[in-house]
């Protein structure tokens, strides 16, 4: 089992953390996976007596914590794109997003018809990210309150309307007074009314 998760599983962690693998490739390495496990050698080949899923769930759950090539895959995509939201001036982020997101935030890029595989490949785990983000406002200097989707952390949601002139560049943090750190009611009514309840 140490074996199949040290060398194995990780041999093909960097092609995973740089490309989206296709399908057949993933079914590829998944067989090898279960081949390994469960036969003694590459002639004898034996039965599979638990799916690989079972096998591929944690240990708390009563698997074996293998990991599941295409989940893991697209993790280490996603894991990229984090890295490059969290951290816009690091020298990756510096480059790809001055290159491909000259107008636009990395959360709303399109793919250019010259872009990179590599860009290509970040903005699926750009993709996957948005699948599960939410906003945990703080103070809420960083949220835009018509672009972002922080209105929860379940379903990622984001306030629909036409913004005012005057608030079309707020951030979450004009919504809050700042005296009492709370929700200032008058500006929340005067400007979505209908998300009053949402908000507070």
């Amino acid at each position: 089992m140490v074996l199949l998760k040290s060398v194995l599983a990780a041999m093909p962690t960097y092609s995973m953390s740089c490309f989206k693998l296709p399908q057949s490739l993933v079914k590829q390495l998944q067989s090898v996976l279960t081949r390994f496990w469960w036969d003694l050698s590459p002639e004898i080949r034996k039965m599979c007596w638990v799916l690989w899923e079972k096998l591929s769930m944690p240990k708390n759950a009563g698997g074996l914590g293998f990991r599941e090539i295409a989940q893991f895959n697209g993790a280490l995509l996603a894991k990229l794109s984090w890295r490059i939201l969290k951290n816009p001036n690091s020298l990756l982020a510096l480059t790809l997003l001055g290159k491909y997101c000259h107008s636009t935030s990395f959360l709303e890029a399109n793919t250019p018809n010259g872009a990179s595989h590599g860009w290509r490949r970040i903005l699926i785990g750009r993709d996957l990210l948005l699948q599960g983000v939410g906003w945990a406002l703080g103070s809420g200097n960083s949220v835009n309150v018509w672009c972002e989707p922080w209105l929860s952390t379940d379903t990622p949601t984001a306030i629909i309307g036409p913004p005012t002139q005057v608030s079309q560049n707020w951030k979450v943090s004009e919504l809050i007074d700042p005296v009492s750190a709370d929700w200032d009611l008058n500006k929340i009514r005067g400007l979505v009314p209908q998300y009053e309840e949402e908000i507070c």
